[in-house]
């Protein structure tokens, strides 16, 4: 979303996560809100970008949303395109149990936790090709891209990829963006870090501005730690956990990459 909102031809949402399609309050807002989020230029841009995590959370939520999305009229129907960025389902486990045991809510699932598994609900946040099952059905499989958040990482190769996303939006595939910037990091949901500090002080927006993104990057990863590192974190998986959940996600990365041509060799 960061990166895209460079591009001159791209609008992005007055509010990044809208959550317009998958949450009540929200949809019964009606389309006119959804549309004014927009600071459209008809003269400049030609994609409205949004990103909302809570569209993918769940196989539920997916199929709210697509079913919300293609119920609109046909020419609105049409305008949709729908980016889904994966991330290892290893990986992504891991960070959510860190998350979810610093901000209390995975404790219930922590309790079903054995040392040689982890609870089926978790388990089916990683379903990937369950998603895009249910939007392909709707839309076509061209109206998805589908790219691994390694793809996009600063530590990869962000500048293919954004010509990919570029190819894929139809928008001009020359524009130089500016990647160096880390976003997301590690521990950046906590606010036991000095880190979380800095960045709540008034003063420190005028000096991030004149901060290259590759100084501030290394600020972020010796300020993140917590400040009292023993409390409320989870043991990581175990071997033997790790290996059930990627048994139990064969069939999906086998349909990832054979149905919808998304490598997947580097998830182990």
């Amino acid at each position: 979303f960061s990166n895209l909102s460079q591009h001159p031809q791209i609008a992005v949402s007055n509010i990044k996560e809208t959550n317009f399609f998958s949450e009540a309050p929200q949809w019964e807002k009606g389309l006119d809100y959804y549309e004014g989020l927009w600071d459209w230029d008809e003269k400049r841009h030609a994609i409205a970008l949004e990103a909302s995590p809570n569209y993918t959370n769940s196989l539920e939520e997916a199929m709210t949303v697509a079913e919300r999305t293609h119920a609109l009229n046909t020419e609105q129907q049409t305008a949709f395109k729908f980016i889904y960025v994966l991330r290892n389902p290893l990986q992504k486990i891991e960070s959510m149990r860190k998350q979810g045991v610093y901000q209390g809510w995975y404790e219930k699932y922590l309790e079903k936790e054995t040392p040689e598994s982890v609870p089926m609900e978790v388990i089916e946040t990683v379903r990937y090709a369950d998603v895009v099952d249910v939007f392909v059905e709707k839309f076509s499989a061209e109206k998805m891209l589908l790219l691994r958040t390694e793809e996009i990482s600063p530590k990869g190769e962000p500048a293919v990829a954004m010509r990919k996303i570029c190819n894929f939006l139809e928008v001009d595939l020359t524009f130089e963006f500016a990647l160096e910037k880390i976003h997301n990091a590690r521990n950046s949901y906590r606010e036991d870090t000095l880190w979380h500090y800095l960045r709540s002080q008034q003063y420190f927006d005028p000096l991030k501005r004149l901060v290259p993104d590759t100084l501030k990057n290394k600020a972020r990863s010796a300020l993140s730690k917590p400040l009292k590192p023993n409390e409320k974190v989870v043991s990581p998986l175990l071997p033997a956990q790790k290996e059930f959940i990627v048994i139990a996600l064969k069939e999906e990365r086998t349909r990832l990459s054979g149905t919808y041509g998304l490598d997947v060799s580097a998830w182990s």
